[in-house]
């Protein structure tokens, strides 16, 4: 999938951007995306990385331990959030970014639906966007047509799914290819996210699970984000979070998936060496 070799491709030395070897594209293992939150109110670690010294710290452990991209966002979008203007997330975010543009070798991942925020991380060293809202606040989209980044697109935010929708996997594929047709980006710019646990009922959630080929099938990089979700404690109740999320995980790029984005990759490159 040519996303990855147009991402690293367009990186440059001494920019802010990585210069590491590409990640893995042919299927031989997924490509793990690490997770940074830089808030006080996110589900699992809320608060733990606010200071930017931690974050760095936190960043830094995650690329020693295989991350292939960081995803770093600085506004909460679990169920219930508290909103933040744009100038809170930036004085979250910025500080964060300067840091890590100049030690890491990945390319870092901006969690944001803000056009003004996604324009400042690029300006202090993103490279990818990541848009829970699939580009539907004004001015996003064009600014992704503007940097040419690749941005993922996620169901659940922009549309939610009627609680009594038995193909769920089959509707948020229809929903991304419309959406992706209507945005008229290259294929090399766009991964999808079903949005596991964004407006979808538990049930829902272990259906697309179950069949991920209606997503796969749109021929794009398929995200799936489920570490430390409700689906992973109602599967695996009283078990570790992590190991939970990490068996799930492998299930799913088994299943199809390219990209798995996680709090803790230890345990899934644990057990993707163990086979399966």
């Amino acid at each position: 999938m040519p996303v990855f070799s147009t991402l690293w491709k367009t990186r440059s030395p001494g920019a802010g951007r990585p210069t590491a070897p590409l990640p893995p594209e042919s299927g031989t293992r997924p490509v793990l995306m690490g997770i940074l939150n830089l808030t006080p109110d996110s589900f699992s670690d809320g608060g733990q990385f606010l200071d930017p010294a931690a974050a760095e710290e936190q960043a830094l452990q995650l690329q020693a331990a295989g991350a292939d991209l960081l995803d770093i966002g600085a506004e909460s979008t679990r169920p219930g959030h508290v909103l933040i203007s744009e100038a809170e997330e930036l004085r979250r975010l910025l500080p964060v970014l300067d840091r890590l543009a100049r030690q890491l070798q990945i390319p870092i991942s901006v969690d944001t639906s803000k056009t003004a925020v996604a324009r400042a991380a690029f300006d202090h060293g993103a490279a990818i966007l990541n848009d829970v809202a699939a580009l539907s606040r004004p001015g996003m989209a064009e600014f992704v047509r503007q940097t040419g980044a690749p941005v993922i697109l996620m169901h659940g935010v922009a549309q939610v799914l009627a609680a009594d929708d038995a193909h769920p996997s089959a509707t948020i594929a229809a929903w991304l290819a419309r959406r992706i047709a209507e945005l008229e980006l290259p294929d090399e710019q766009v991964i999808v996210d079903p949005g596991i646990g964004f407006g979808t009922t538990r049930p829902q959630d272990a259906a697309i699970l179950d069949n991920l080929k209606p997503l796969t099938d749109l021929g794009r990089p398929l995200l799936i984000g489920l570490s430390r979700k409700r689906i992973v404690r109602h599967l695996h109740p009283g078990a570790d979070l992590d190991q939970a999320s990490a068996q799930m995980a492998l299930r799913a790029w088994r299943n199809g998936a390219t990209i798995l984005r996680l709090h803790e990759l230890r345990p899934l490159l644990a057990g993707l060496h163990a086979g399966p």
